[in-house]
C-alpha cells in the first residue's frame, strides 16, 4: 500500500523542480529550450506559437503553484487507484 501524502508530496515537489528548471532554461536559452521541446511534439513547431512577452516572476509563481496543486491531486488519485488495485489483487 502506498502512502497518499508521501506520493502526492513527492510528485508535487518533483514537478516543482522540473518546472523551475524549465523556467530557468527558458530565461537563459529561450530558442534552445523551444527547440528541445519541439522534439517532443512530432511536427508541432512551438516557435510559431511562442509568446513575445517576457517571463514575469508573477507568472512563474502562479505556474509553480498550479503545477504543484495539480501534481498533488494527481498523486492522490494515483495512490487511490493503486491501493484499490492492490487490495483486489491480494
Amino acid at each position: 500500500m502506498l502512502n497518499t501524502q508521501a506520493v502526492s508530496l513527492s510528485l508535487s515537489v518533483t514537478s516543482a523542480v522540473l518546472y523551475i528548471a524549465c523556467a530557468i532554461a527558458f530565461m537563459f536559452f529561450p530558442i534552445g529550450t523551444l527547440e528541445f521541446f519541439n522534439t517532443w511534439f512530432h511536427g508541432l513547431d512551438l516557435t510559431t506559437i511562442a509568446s513575445t512577452k517576457p517571463i514575469s516572476l508573477f507568472g512563474i509563481i502562479i505556474g509553480l503553484v498550479s503545477i504543484m496543486v495539480v501534481s498533488a491531486v494527481t498523486g492522490a488519485i494515483f495512490t487511490a487507484i493503486y491501493n484499490s488495485l492492490q487490495r483486489k489483487g491480494s
